[in-house]
């Protein structure tokens, strides 16, 4: 039961995760020598500020998500080799995931 809880918890938090990464691209920010806001036309500061706000949630709740998935998967009284496996590479594979999609966010923003 622990091992079907981690590996529900384990996508349920990459979805997060990728939300998080979708609010920090759609608030505008990437990367331009450093972490760069960018002014959009039609959407003031508080808008902004929500944007990314909500995108740190995201990746936030992200890493919980995931360290609660770890906990379940690899708690308990030692838990065999190929339940330590199966955790381990869908967590592996939730933070490529999110490595992806932020590096995309942040280095190919494509409202220049």
């Amino acid at each position: 039961m622990r091992i079907a809880g981690s590996l529900v918890l384990a996508p349920a938090a990459t979805i997060v995760g990728l939300l998080g990464v979708l609010m920090l691209g759609l608030a505008g920010v990437h990367w331009d020598g450093g972490l760069v806001v960018a002014q959009l036309s039609g959407s003031d500061d508080t808008e902004r500020a929500l944007g990314i706000a909500m995108g740190v949630g995201g990746l936030l709740g992200w890493v919980g998500l995931s360290c609660a998935a770890a906990y379940a998967g690899l708690g308990g009284q030692r838990p065999s080799a190929a339940s330590r496996i199966a955790v381990w590479t869908i967590l592996g594979l939730g933070v490529a995931t999110i490595a992806s999609a932020t590096t995309f966010v942040l280095f190919f923003n494509i409202r220049h």
